[in-house]
C-alpha cells in the first residue's frame, strides 16, 4: 500500500470522532474513491432522535454482488491503562472494557460526591464554598458528557483506520468489471448497536439485495489474521483463506455464535465473514490491545498488505 495513503488516513483524517471531522474525512474519501470509479449513494438512519448515522455506499447498487464493510468513525477515548478489543467476540469486548469504561467514571463521581460534602460541611468562607459547588457543577456536566458522548482518541491506527486505508488501496487497484461486482460501505456509529451496519442492513433488505459481505474489522497490530463468519457462511470464509498469501499457510476461520455476534456488525449481515488481524491470547481468542488510548499509533503494514492481496486474489477467482 502506499505510505501517502496510509499516512492520509491514519494521521491527517484519523480522527473521525464528531460530525465535522467526520464530514472531512468523507470529502478526502470521495475524492479517493471517485477518482477509482465509484459512484457515492449515502445511507442515514438514526435511533431515538439524537443518534444519527451516515454511511457512504460506493459501488453499482445493481450488479454488486460482494460489499466490503469497514467501519470508519473512531472509538472514545478510554481512561485505563489497558484496553482490550476482541473484533471477533462482541461478548468479551464488553466483559473486558467495563473496567476501562465504567471505573474512571465511578471514581469521578465519587470525587464530585466528596467535592460537595467538602464544599458543605468543611469550607466556612461562602465565597470558597460557592466556588467549590461551581467546579462540582462543572464536573457533574462533564460527567454526563462523558457518559452520553465521550471523549474523541486522538490516535486511531489500528481501529479503524488501518482498515479504512486498506479498503481504499483495494478499491484503487480493481479493474473495470471487478468494480461492478464489488462496490464498498464505510459505516458509521460502530458502537453498542453498530447504528450504520443496521441501516446498511435494512437499506439492502429494502432495495431486494443480498450481498456476500466481507467486513474489515480492526486489522490490528500482531502476528495473527483470522476470519469470523456467520453459522451459514462458512463455505465464503473458506473460499478468502485459501487466497491467503503466504505460501504454506491458510489462515483460521472461525463459526461465530450467537454470544460473539453481540455489538457486531455481523449481527446485522446475514451472508456475512469478518477479516481482523491481532494476537491470541490464552483462549485462542483475538484480541487487539490498545484501541482507544494514546497507544495506538502503529499498525503492522505487513499483515495489511497480506489481507489487501487475499482480497484482491478472492476477487479475481470469482470472475
Amino acid at each position: 500500500m502506499e505510505q501517502e495513503l496510509f499516512e492520509k488516513y491514519t494521521k491527517t483524517y484519523g480522527k473521525r470522532f464528531t460530525r465535522k471531522q467526520k464530514h472531512k474525512f468523507a470529502k478526502a474519501l470521495h475524492e479517493d474513491m471517485t477518482q477509482a470509479g465509484y459512484e457515492k449513494t449515502m445511507i442515514k438512519g438514526s435511533k431515538l432522535i439524537i443518534m444519527k448515522a451516515e454511511d457512504y455506499f460506493y459501488g453499482n447498487r445493481k450488479r454488486m454482488k460482494t460489499v466490503i464493510v469497514v467501519p470508519y468513525d473512531t472509538p472514545e477515548r478510554k481512561f485505563w491503562h489497558k484496553v482490550f478489543y476482541f473484533p471477533l467476540d462482541g461478548t468479551k469486548t464488553m466483559n473486558k472494557t467495563l473496567i476501562a469504561t465504567y471505573v474512571p467514571i465511578i471514581l469521578l463521581y465519587v470525587f464530585i460526591l466528596a467535592g460537595l460534602y467538602i464544599g458543605g460541611n468543611f469550607l466556612s468562607a461562602p465565597t470558597m464554598a460557592n466556588l467549590m459547588s461551581f467546579l462540582m457543577f462543572v464536573l457533574v456536566i462533564f460527567l454526563i458528557y462523558l457518559m452520553v458522548h465521550g471523549i474523541g482518541n486522538r490516535h486511531n491506527v489500528n481501529r479503524n483506520s488501518s482498515a479504512v486505508a486498506a479498503a481504499v488501496a483495494l478499491a484503487k487497484s480493481l479493474d473495470k468489471d471487478e468494480r461492478q461486482r464489488i462496490a464498498f460501505l464505510f459505516t458509521d456509529k460502530n458502537k453498542g448497536s453498530f447504528l450504520g451496519a443496521r441501516c446498511a442492513d435494512e437499506d439492502f433488505v429494502k432495495d431486494g439485495k443480498n450481498p456476500n459481505v466481507i467486513c474489515l474489522d480492526c486489522i490490528g497490530k500482531g502476528d495473527t489474521t483470522m476470519i469470523g463468519y456467520n453459522p451459514s457462511n462458512r463455505k465464503l470464509a473458506m473460499e478468502i483463506a485459501k487466497c491467503y498469501p503466504e505460501k504454506g499457510k491458510q489462515i483460521e476461520t472461525i463459526k461465530l455464535d450467537e454470544s460473539m455476534r453481540v455489538q457486531t456488525a455481523m449481527s446485522y449481515f446475514r451472508k456475512a465473514v469478518v477479516i481482523a488481524s491481532g494476537t491470541l491470547d490464552e483462549d485462542h481468542r483475538l484480541y487487539v490491545m490498545g484501541t482507544g488510548t494514546s497507544k495506538d499509533r502503529d499498525a503492522d503494514a505487513t499483515q495489511i498488505t497480506k489481507i489487501i492481496n487475499m482480497l484482491q486474489a478472492y476477487i479475481k477467482s470469482q470472475k
